[in-house]
């Protein structure tokens, strides 16, 4: 008897704690701010363009390599085409990034890929979720694994939420991120009309750029197997697809250049999708990068893209 009593209020205990948690999620007193400023509902902004541009015209997908180095203008001015920038953070993966922009593309497009070499084709699940509660039609970009982790995903978002509410009513504050201040990068409004990330622009850069994290342990074959597969599909939209290797500051190639190396040959062995250029065309000088390897300053930016521009227009485009 004792122990259905111990049973009885556990569960009544789990019930009260988990009904709490789940409240605050649906009911995030914070949520309305959050769609404002957070840099995961920038997705609302760069999709609503992807939609609404017509037909021929050029979308980039990356991660944040993409979102910080591109001058979409430019590409835009020297193509004689309108430009998407999709990018946002290599966090969310191939798939998941790739399933972003499927639907909105059409005969005579052009996709850019430019996807980090530390990319992964599943992604991060929590991220992906966190996105959809800002724009719901991002669950129809995911897939789990199985129903348990569908579980265990929505029950870390929710706890974070919740822990996250919990120390903002402590802090009580609330900063309201501005294009022109000089230390914000990520939120809503970071962007510019194309979707390039210009928040950045106004802010000092680092002294000394940090690495990116990258493993000889790690293989870029199941995300080049996504991009395959998106380029088999997209061939039969008259879509045009190319790939080109993501920038890398100078220093930090140096020490990381054996395991590029075993990146390109993976790419050059495995992918099916024709690749503009190779990756020691986008290495530049470490004054040309902001906060990390991969991350440009504005005229960083507008050099990689003019190199973009320039072997693109190589092809017969």
């Amino acid at each position: 008897m004792k122990i259905e009593k111990f049973l009885f209020k556990a569960l009544l205990l789990t019930c009260l704690t988990w009904g709490t948690v789940e409240t605050v999620f649906y009911f995030d007193p914070y949520k309305k701010h959050d769609l404002e400023y957070s840099y995961n509902a920038v997705i609302i902004d760069k999709y609503k363009r992807l939609k609404d541009t017509p037909s021929p015209k050029i979308v980039l997908i990356a991660g944040s390599n993409f979102a910080y180095g591109i001058n979409s203008k430019l590409i835009a001015d020297s193509l004689q085409k309108p430009v998407v920038n999709m990018a946002i953070h290599y966090d969310y993966g191939t798939k998941f990034m790739l399933n972003q922009i499927s639907s909105e593309l059409h005969k005579g497009d052009t996709v850019i890929m430019g996807f980090e070499y530390i990319i992964e084709c599943k992604g991060n699940k929590r991220e992906q979720l966190l996105m959809a509660r800002y724009f719901p039609k991002a669950k129809e970009w995911m897939k789990f694994d199985n129903f348990f982790e569908e579980i265990q995903v929505n029950g870390q978002l929710r706890i974070n939420t919740f822990k996250t509410v919990l120390e903002r009513l402590y802090k009580n504050t609330e900063v309201n991120y501005q294009i022109l201040d000089t230390t914000s990068v990520f939120f809503r409004g970071a962007i510019n009309e194309y979707g390039d990330l210009i928040s950045h622009y106004n802010n000092p850069p680092m002294k000394r750029i940090p690495r990116a994290i990258l493993s000889d342990k790690v293989s870029l074959k199941n995300a080049i197997n996504d991009m395959n597969m998106f380029y088999e599909v997209m061939k039969t939209k008259k879509v045009n697809v190319y790939f080109v290797y993501p920038t890398y500051s100078e220093s930090n190639y140096v020490l990381d250049k054996k395991i590029i190396d075993k990146f390109q040959q993976e790419c050059d062995k495995y992918a099916q999708f024709p690749i503009l250029g190779k990756p020691t065309d986008f290495v530049f000088a470490d004054s040309l990068y902001h906060d990390m390897a991969y991350h440009l300053t504005q005229k960083g930016g507008e050099i990689r893209t003019q190199k973009i521009i320039y072997l693109l227009s190589r092809k017969s485009y």
